[in-house]
């Protein structure tokens, strides 16, 4: 049975990628940066080769309305632009297979490494444990001998604080006792004052009565 083009197409590409991919497992260890570089240039020229081929079907598309046999002149022109873009997915498919195969690489670099390295970290961790428990009982030995002290200072601080505070307040209780009284005398001295001057406006308006009626009577008696 014959196979459809499409399927006979893809057929032969995997077929390629597939060969590719023996060949590459076969070959010698390429240099991964050049490896990396070449499948950079096959990305840009997957790109460069998808443009160009939409741009010539863009143009072409637009000739071909121009001719007797449009569909034929399409079809044809279409086909072309598939066999370009084809070119272009190989030129992608072999760039992921490079990119796959570095990043293998480098996680199979990294796990090695991890393994070869692992015992000797294992022994640097397990000395870096056994530093840090010296450390912590070295700390807390320290910090048990200058306990003691700690806590007579700051007992001693207390007591002190609470002299001085019991001194500041006796202090402010007398001062605020003295500027009460000075306040109550001076109020009292200011209603002694007012009382006095209220006792000479009086008498001084009982005279001014009293002369005032003297004087009243002395015109009186004058014929």
């Amino acid at each position: 049975m014959r196979l459809p083009r499409f399927a006979r197409l893809s057929a032969l590409s995997l077929a390629f990628l597939f060969n590719g991919l023996a060949l590459g497992a076969d070959a010698p260890e390429a240099d991964p940066a050049a490896e990396m570089a070449r499948a950079a240039t096959m990305r840009d020229e997957a790109s460069a080769l998808r443009s160009a081929a939409e741009a010539r079907f863009s143009d072409e598309e637009i000739a071909c309305y121009s001719r007797f046999l449009v569909n034929r002149c399409l079809d044809q022109a279409r086909g072309r632009r598939v066999v370009e873009i084809r070119k272009a997915r190989q030129l992608d498919l072999e760039a992921g297979r490079i990119e796959l195969a570095d990043k293998n690489r480098r996680f199979a670099e990294a796990q090695a490494e991890q393994a070869e390295t692992a015992p000797q970290k294992a022994i640097e961790r397990s000395e870096q444990e056994a530093r840090n428990r010296a450390d912590s009982e070295t700390r807390l030995r320290n910090l048990s001998e200058k306990d003691a002290d700690r806590v007579k200072r700051e007992q001693d601080a207390k007591s002190r604080g609470l002299i001085e505070a019991e001194e500041r307040h006796r202090h402010e209780a007398a001062e605020a006792q003295r500027r009460a009284d000075e306040a109550s005398a001076a109020a009292q001295r200011a209603e002694q004052a007012r009382s006095d001057r209220e006792d000479y406006e009086e008498r001084a308006r009982k005279a001014a009565e009293k002369k005032a009626e003297k004087d009243r009577k002395a015109a009186a008696i004058k014929p």
